[in-house]
């Protein structure tokens, strides 16, 4: 099949895929809210910022090199190196995920206690280690997918996670919630862990019948060097990962303590880190997930390009994927964060009930070009072998957040970790962007792909803004109806003044009507 068309198939079913999970995410997220409260919310925002850094060396940077080792081999047509590469990587996700969980349940109550600060999370983090074996060998089997460009496996897996952890979590927390908001978190908890369990068994199987039905591995000699590879790649992306990854979970450990000494109690500093990390973000990130697919499977699409060493292959040209990459990442993210302005008191109100809620989105909507593209220019950058570069603009992304904290909570409350989120995207993706301009050399045209979406974007919020003067839009119906409006009338204006033009379109239908070699 052409190259193009399987890349446009993969990121429609797994956009798809990865949309309709997280609207069930947010959708579940405001009932969880509902039940357990801001406090509670930020309870597990907190714990969750100890969890993260054990997933990060649970993982120790696998996923990526099983995408890119597999990739490299099957662009050979060795089949017999690409298992080889799944078996080094499973062996190693294996011993990592271990270590990983021993050291998170054994030491649940030093982190509960000392670094949290918080004992309340001490059960929530024990239950948490259980997951993380599963987690790891899940990384190498996602991994695995994207490779060989069938990533709507591991996606559909996430869907029936995703049901699966909502049913086991709902029955805890009919169950726990009557003990209180300790006993609620862990709730949650608890029906990940089962969740990601079972979904590790369902890409066990798929993965043992796709590599049964589409790997040979007869008659092709093994790649030399696997190990070698392999850890070249994973070891310095988790060494860099545990330094960004434990600098972001200080970060989120400073916040609640900056809040009291601005001046708040425990209980109102977690609640208000729960209204802008556990209830706002979410919204804000939603839909992110369709730049999170694009980044997802670019990854592959470079990296076999590279290791063919051609870099003039007609549509699949580097300079040109950067191009179009960029220009429709800005398109999208400008449409996105004009809708999410307009309606941003109404999201708040309808998901959350919360009007405090709604004024952190629009806020952060502001920030969501520079949030989204640099998850696309990411992506390149990884499929390029450029991913140390990517992790180091990332610890320093990290390292800034963590000294803005230090320095802006005390002083002006949650306030100022919404001004350290908007200096560190635009730092980060200012030199991610940099850094993909100097590898490629593309251009881009900053009236089309900027100014005119820019412009466009304005117009239609103004106009969704003075509907809300005659529409009332607290109701869900009505509310997404008004999205769907504004984001037609964007489009069209996109349209109109040129930004989209005609070979956007013959591209974009040549991508889904080219017929298969």
């Amino acid at each position: 099949m052409n190259r193009l068309k399987n890349f446009t198939l993969n990121a429609l079913i797994l956009g798809g895929v990865t949309i309709l999970n997280r609207a069930i995410a947010v959708i579940f997220n405001a009932y969880v809210s509902n039940k357990i409260g801001a406090e509670g919310m930020g309870l597990y925002a907190l714990t969750s910022s100890a969890y993260i850094f054990a997933v990060t060396l649970a993982t120790s940077g696998i996923n990526l090199a099983v995408t890119r080792l597999v990739s490299e081999e099957l662009a050979l047509e060795n089949g017999k190196g690409a298992i080889g590469a799944m078996r080094r990587c499973l062996i190693y996700a294996a011993i990592f995920g271990s270590v990983s969980s021993l050291s998170l349940f054994f030491g649940a109550r030093y982190i509960a206690d000392e670094l949290l600060g918080d004992g309340r999370t001490y059960l929530s983090l024990r239950f948490f280690a259980l997951a993380l074996p599963f987690i790891a060998i899940s990384n190498v089997f996602a991994g695995y997918f994207n490779a060989v460009r069938r990533a709507y496996k591991s996606a559909s897996s996430n869907v029936i996670e995703q049901f699966i952890k909502i049913a086991v979590t709902v029955a805890l927390l009919g169950a726990m919630l009557p003990r209180g908001t300790e006993y609620a978190c862990a709730a949650l908890v608890g029906g990940t862990c089962i969740s990601e369990g079972l979904s590790f068994a369902y890409l066990l199987i798929f993965y043992l019948i796709d590599k049964k039905k589409h790997i040979r591995p007869k008659n092709v000699s093994g790649s030399p060097a696997l190990t070698r590879r392999m850890i070249g790649i994973a070891v310095p992306i988790a060494l860099s990962s545990y330094l960004r990854s434990g600098l972001t979970t200080i970060e989120h450990v400073l916040i609640p303590r900056g809040m009291r000494k601005y001046g708040a109690d425990l209980s109102t500093s977690l609640a208000a880190y729960g209204v802008v990390h556990g209830m706002a973000l979410p919204i804000v990130l939603f839909p992110a997930a369709v730049s999170a697919v694009y980044a997802t499977l670019i990854v592959p699409e470079l990296s076999e390009l590279a290791a063919q060493r051609d870099r003039i292959r007609g549509d699949v040209h580097i300079s040109y994927i950067a191009r179009r990459s960029v220009k429709f990442g800005l398109i999208f993210s400008l449409g996105t964060a004009a809708v999410m302005f307009a309606f941003a008191p109404y999201l708040g109100e309808v998901i959350y009930g919360n009007y405090e809620t709604g004024k952190y989105i629009r806020i952060l909507s502001l920030i969501i070009p520079v949030m989204y593209l640099d998850t696309i220019v990411d992506g390149m950058l990884k499929g390029l072998g450029e991913q140390l570069a990517s992790m180091e603009y990332n610890i320093i992304d990290a390292a800034v957040s963590v000294v803005l904290v230090l320095i802006a909570v005390p002083e002006l409350g949650i306030d100022g970790y919404v001004i350290t989120i908007f200096v560190t995207e635009i730092l980060n993706g200012a030199l991610s962007l940099a850094r993909l301009k100097k590898v490629v050399g593309f251009r881009v045209d900053l009236s089309e792909c900027l100014i005119m979406p820019l412009i466009c974007g304005a117009a239609s919020s103004a106009a969704a803004y003075i509907s809300g003067m005659f529409v009332s839009y607290d109701n869900g119906l009505i509310l997404a109806g008004g999205i769907v409006i504004q984001s037609a009338m964007y489009l069209a204006l996109l349209r109109l003044c040129g930004a989209v033009n005609s070979d956007d379109t013959k591209w974009l239908r040549s991508a889904v009507t080219v017929k298969s070699n």
